[in-house]
């Protein structure tokens, strides 16, 4: 096949390899051949053109899709006998048999490893899967293993391609292990159906503007329109396809006739209009729980079952609520601020909700009740601690709270307390009482890093009860890092409970 004369083509340049990303707006000469021998015939003249210099050899045809106007031909990169993933070349072919349009996402000659052998056979990759995902052999059934080489930014990794399909509940998991150190490359849900967008807060417009007096007007009540840097754009992932906000993690189907339906999945949405804390909800709770997945807690070893269920507008007054009963968050629409507009509102509310998950009726006595709201306010605190400005690093809810001028920055609660164990008191309010507590967990996300204190503070549920005391919680924590880490942090977790009062922790 001729080349294409200079000028007669559009090139769209690679961020990736330095090689062309397309190549459009011409029309080859025509074809007589059939499209997979076209394909190869066009890219090998130009070759040169398109940065294939040196892996033409490497591309094998791996499928030809017709649709109404084209023949559509991809050519699959392979190296040593292994497919790269993600590595091709497309080839569009119209029905006058002249290409169009060329696609290319091959891996450059000067980009290739040399000769890695792998490490781990397949038997153990499958073994390394399983294990990361929290599942048993007989909770799941593996397709073949594929052996392949993973693009990553420092380059190509030779490893394994596996296909986990979970019984019950009905999962299907695709990880990809590093063939020499074992690693998990990436894990990605199969069975997700769509993915939409969404206008929201993250978490809330004063940390997103950096300064609680932006969000107030002249007269100080806070504002219903924000400029656009309060908001981010975001993709909700795991979506039913059914328009409404329903999903495999969190359904906002309890909100009732007034939910907003898009069927184009995009709730982009300002905070004064209707269906924008369905957004928030949807988004904040889905992905605080892909992170407790992402720690370890999935397959057998997963918290939430089921979507949690969420009612966005479930009250006039200025209250929200954990419902154990029926499993179900709710949230309320009074006071100046509507709750679910603050995601640290939200996820002090699924706070509860992975409690009880864990432990059933969580909070029956004093105690209990106030190191639920505790962890309540920990758990969003640490969750959007890398967002936040210094001054409102251990402030929760400022938004929600905008209004409480008692507290300096105006929040709900602030987590960096000093108190000890030596001020509870039982007939206090326990959101009062779980400053003591998330002042702990707080002093233990310093000292360890966050994933490893979410770990160890979420695992020490295992072993609590409704009527649990403080004491018994920092044993919790304690057996839950002789668990997981060999009691690595032993002393360090005997000091931080020793300085708030908390004990006997033998």
């Amino acid at each position: 096949m001729r080349p294409l004369r200079k000028g007669s083509y559009h090139v769209v340049a690679g961020r990736h390899y330095g090689t062309p990303k397309e190549l459009w707006g011409f029309r080859s000469q025509r074809a007589k051949a059939p499209p997979a021998r076209t394909a190869r015939a066009f890219v090998s003249a130009h070759r040169d053109l398109l940065g294939l210099y040196g892996v033409l050899g490497s591309l094998r045809p791996a499928r030809v899709i017709h649709s109404l106007g084209a023949k559509h031909v991809i050519l699959q990169q392979w190296l040593r006998g292994a497919r790269v993933h993600r590595a091709y070349v497309t080839v569009h072919i119209g029905t006058d048999r002249r290409v169009y349009l060329v696609k290319n996402r091959a891996m450059p000659a000067v980009l290739l490893p040399g000769r890695t052998p792998a490490r781990l056979t397949p038997r153990q990759a499958m073994r390394r899967a399983r294990r990361y995902m929290g599942l048993s052999r007989s909770e799941t059934r593996s397709f073949r293993t594929e052996r392949l080489y993973f693009p990553l930014a420092d380059g190509l990794r030779l490893a394994y391609r596996i296909r986990l399909h979970v019984h019950d509940p009905r999962e299907e998991w695709i990880v990809y292990v590093d063939a020499r150190s074992g690693d998990i490359l990436s894990e990605y849900d199969n069975l997700a159906k769509a993915v939409g967008q969404a206008r929201v807060f993250d978490p809330n417009p004063v940390i997103a503007l950096g300064d609680h007096r932006l969000v107030l007007t002249p007269k100080g009540n806070p504002r219903r329109r924000h400029a656009d840097e309060a908001y981010v754009n975001v993709r909700l992932r795991g979506l039913e396809g059914n328009g409404r906000l329903d999903g495999k993690r969190v359904t906002t189907r309890p909100t009732g006739a007034g939910r907003v339906r898009r069927k184009d999945h995009r709730f982009l949405f300002d905070a004064a209009d209707r269906g924008f804390e369905e957004a928030m909800v949807y988004f904040h709770v889905d992905r605080a729980i892909r992170y407790l997945e992402s720690i370890g807690f999935r397959g057998r070893r997963a918290i939430f079952r089921a979507p949690v269920p969420a009612d966005v507008s479930a009250t006039t007054e200025d209250s929200s609520w954990y419902s154990p009963g029926l499993r179900q968050l709710s949230f309320g629409m009074g006071g100046r601020v509507n709750d679910a507009e603050d995601a640290e509102t939200i996820l002090h509310e699924l706070g509860h909700a992975l409690q009880d998950a864990i432990c059933p009726d969580f909070g029956q006595s004093a105690q209990a009740a106030a190191m639920g709201e505790g962890f309540g306010d920990y758990f969003a605190a640490s969750f959007f601690a890398e967002r936040k400005p210094p001054r409102y690093l251990t402030t929760v809810m400022s938004w929600d709270g905008i209004l409480y001028t008692e507290n300096d920055p105006p929040c709900v609660r602030n987590i960096d307390t000093p108190l000890t164990f030596e001020s509870f008191d039982s007939n206090a309010d326990e959101h009062d009482n779980g400053l003591i507590w998330a002042g702990t967990l707080w002093d233990i996300r310093r000292r360890l890093g966050r994933e490893t204190a979410d770990r160890l503070i979420v695992e020490s549920h295992f072993q609590l009860d409704g009527f649990t005391t403080y004491a018994r919680g920092a044993r919790a924590i304690i057996d839950a890092d002789d668990n997981l880490c060999r009691g690595a942090h032993r002393r360090a977790l005997r000091r931080i409970f020793h300085s708030r009062g908390i004990g006997p922790v033998q």
